[in-house]
């Protein structure tokens, strides 16, 4: 039983539905079957999705998930690296990261999500988040809502909250550490 996210999800009565998946034998192909469970969420459900990793945790009621307008396609954060890690701002590159996000029950976002499937079939050696960041700045199609740092909270390498993030609400505990190698 998942240790992180399911008890937060109950705390805050939050519908969800889990997928287990059998080890699919790297890191790297795990993570790319988030596409593609994303998208059969979305063709199940037929209403939005918002998709958090297992090792996430809700602190606080993530209300800001709900509030995402119908005008985006997509929701989720863009980490600013070297503020993240290294406490310097404006320096870098930004990150798109993939463990809290919304996706809009809209056609072309079901497109979007079959390409990123199939992008990540043809990478399997390739981190899914990177595939998503590349496909989005190849185009201007799509209209993406950037989540505040306080809904990717993600820890850094001391499990220990950046001091720029001043009111998490969703916790990334970054559980694949222990299992990325």
């Amino acid at each position: 039983m998942n240790t992180h996210l399911v008890p937060s999800l109950k705390k805050w009565k939050l519908d969800y539905e889990i997928e287990a998946i059998e080890n699919l034998g790297s890191w790297y192909l795990n993570t790319g079957y988030k596409p593609m469970h994303i998208l059969k969420m979305l063709k199940k459900h037929k209403q939005d999705v918002c998709f958090l990793d297992s090792d996430a945790v809700i602190v606080k009621f993530p209300g800001l998930l709900f509030e995402v307008s119908d005008d985006y396609d997509l929701a989720c954060h863009m980490l600013d690296w070297h503020l993240h890690w290294r406490g310097i701002s404006g320096q870098s590159k930004r990150e798109l990261l993939s463990g809290t996000m919304v996706w809009k029950y809209k056609p072309n976002v079901l497109s979007l999500l079959e390409r990123y499937v199939d992008e990540c079939r043809k990478r399997p050696n390739v981190w899914e988040q990177k595939i998503l960041q590349g496909i989005l700045e190849k185009t201007n199609e799509y209209r993406i809502y950037e989540l505040p740092a306080d809904y990717c909270a993600v820890v850094n390498h001391d499990y220990q909250i950046p001091a720029y993030i001043k009111n998490p609400v969703i916790v990334h505990w970054q559980k694949s550490r222990n299992y990325k190698g």
